[in-house]
């Protein structure tokens, strides 16, 4: 009777398993097939990457004064068709241009023409798709057919843009810091983006002096900065001159102002300024509410200085502000005074 009884169950069993197992076989089956859409989708999602960097990178050269809106485009669209995904090259993409906004929620791209408000950055979109009619069709499947579904359409977007840094780490920093009303004087925050104010006489950036015995109104001007020790020593400013901040430095960190003559360090300044090597001709240089004393302030922001040249002497360095700084090792965001970190993906 057991015996029987076992028989029995057993037949059940295989019964059982005869029913489900093409069950089981379809549902792994179909886990492939999900597995191989996630892939084509992550292959699209780094072509997009690719390319809104790449158009991102060509919104300034140091030279305009404004977003190359309609280059920045072409090239990421050109650098769209360098990638490929499922094994087969891509050849058309979506690409929009405009700004976008660092901080608010719900993030969009602000469509041109408009005004940007703080932390709105020049960025482009990219957004790539294969579906009935775009790059050779849907992602096709291998198992899930049998469940009638042939393919499936997958897409994903990126937007890239450039943005002044929060943080900039070690080697970018010039030991000169200057007060933040030497920047409301001679930096048009108004402009879109913000730049220089220009010298009506010239129509280029006003030129000023920065030392201690130069101060422009109620404004100083500028001084040496030993940044996060406090060491007053020329031979500790001059290997900050060459070698710039040894560790990292942002916004609201305090460093040290070094009030007083150091007549050499001029000389050292306008041997690397435009006037001489060129090595230290543009700079990132940090700025702070006020540098009339010996004192430890907090960063406000990461500026970008033209050194024209340098007279020791006299004791001043000859500068201007400038756009032209890139902080290859900037990242974070903070307000644009002239540094500009390399392309970087927002979403």
């Amino acid at each position: 009777m057991n015996a029987r009884r076992m028989h029995a169950q057993g037949g059940s069993v295989s019964l059982m398993v005869a029913f489900l197992l093409p069950i089981f076989l379809g549902l792994a089956a179909f886990a492939i097939d999900i597995v191989y859409l996630q892939v084509a989708r992550n292959e699209l999602q780094n072509d997009a990457d690719a390319a809104a960097l790449a158009g991102a990178g060509y919104f300034f050269d140091g030279t305009n004064a404004t977003p190359r809106w309609t280059l920045a485009e072409q090239k990421a669209q050109a650098a769209i068709g360098f990638n490929a995904a499922t094994g087969k090259a891509l050849q058309t993409g979506t690409v929009a241009s405009g700004y976008w906004n660092l901080v608010d929620t719900p993030k969009v791209l602000q469509a041109l023409p408009m005004v940007p408000k703080a932390y709105d950055a020049p960025a482009v979109k990219v957004t790539v798709v294969k579906d009935a009619n775009h790059n050779d069709g849907e992602v096709r499947t291998f198992f899930a057919r049998y469940w009638g579904i042939l393919s499936r359409p997958v897409q994903a977007s990126a937007v890239a843009g450039l943005s002044s840094p929060d943080t900039v780490k070690p080697g970018s920093v010039f030991p000169m810091v200057i007060a933040q009303c030497m920047y409301d004087t001679y930096w048009d925050f108004s402009a879109v983006p913000g730049g220089p104010k220009l010298d009506p006489a010239t129509g280029k950036p006003y030129v000023f002096k920065l030392g201690s015995a130069y101060k422009y109104g109620v404004c100083s001007s500028g001084e040496w900065t030993s940044l996060l020790q406090d060491d007053n020593s020329a031979s500790a400013i001059k290997t900050l001159i060459d070698n710039g901040n040894p560790v990292a430095l942002s916004i609201g960190q305090g460093i040290w102002v070094e009030t007083g003559a150091k007549a050499s360090l001029f000389k050292n300044t306008r041997d690397c300024s435009a006037a001489g090597n060129k090595s230290c001709e543009y700079v990132i240089i940090p700025t702070v509410s006020q540098i009339d004393t010996h004192a430890r302030s907090p960063i406000m922001a990461f500026a970008c200085l033209h050194i024209l040249d340098a007279n020791q002497g006299q004791q001043y360095i000859q500068a201007e502000m400038s756009t032209k700084c890139i902080a290859p090792w900037g990242s974070g965001v903070g307000p644009n005074y002239g540094v500009v970190s390399p392309p970087r993906l927002f979403q």
